[in-house]
């Protein structure tokens, strides 16, 4: 009987597994196609990941060179700017009433001072304004007593409840623009000599 089985299992040419007929080797690598044709799914998914990607580049790249360029605009020349802002606020129809005409006033003489002559007038009182005026190198003994008695009557006319006239506003207006001429008249006059000098 044992005879008879092993002569069975010897003719069958296998022992334990019945569905392997031949013993063969098992593969140590791939080819190309098999390795693509097992992962053609992932392939796929990245090939389309990364032609998104690239079109997104493009896409940004594109819209960063159509951005138009800010143009670098020049600095407005604290003179023309003052003269400018003064003829606006005198052609203004209807007229401010006196303290937003006198505010707006004394906020285009002092911004002209800051931008002119380097002064930090926006920051300063009425009082510290003055100080630093009398003691400014250009406005000592030219324009000192002017602007002391536009900010004086300016801040009489800002701080007070006393009605103010038409005539009063004018003669502000008018000194302000008589400072802001005379004073730039005087710095183109000075640069000029200088320059003459050389």
């Amino acid at each position: 009987m044992i005879q008879s089985v092993l002569f069975e299992l010897a003719s069958k040419g296998y022992l334990l597994d019945s569905d392997r007929k031949l013993d063969q080797p098992i593969q140590i690598y791939k080819g190309i196609i098999q390795i693509f044709s097992e992962n053609i799914f992932f392939i796929l998914v990245t090939l389309s990941i990364l032609v998104l990607i690239f079109f997104v580049f493009l896409y940004l790249k594109r819209k960063e060179i159509a951005k138009p360029t800010k143009s670098i605009e020049e600095p407005i020349d604290p003179y023309e700017e003052a003269i400018q802002q003064i003829k606006i606020l005198q052609n203004q129809n209807p007229s401010p009433s006196a303290k937003p005409f006198v505010f707006r006033l004394s906020e285009i003489l002092r911004v002209y001072v800051e931008r002119a002559f380097n002064v930090p007038a926006m920051e300063l009182t009425g009082e510290e304004f003055m100080r630093e005026i009398a003691s400014h190198t250009f406005f000592k003994n030219r324009f000192d007593q002017t602007i002391q008695e536009f900010v004086l009557q300016g801040d009489r006319i800002k701080y007070s409840n006393d009605t103010t006239d038409d005539n009063q506003m004018t003669e502000l207006l008018n000194t302000a623009l008589s400072i802001v001429e005379e004073s730039h008249q005087k710095v183109t006059e000075e640069k000029f000599e200088s320059l003459s000098k050389k």
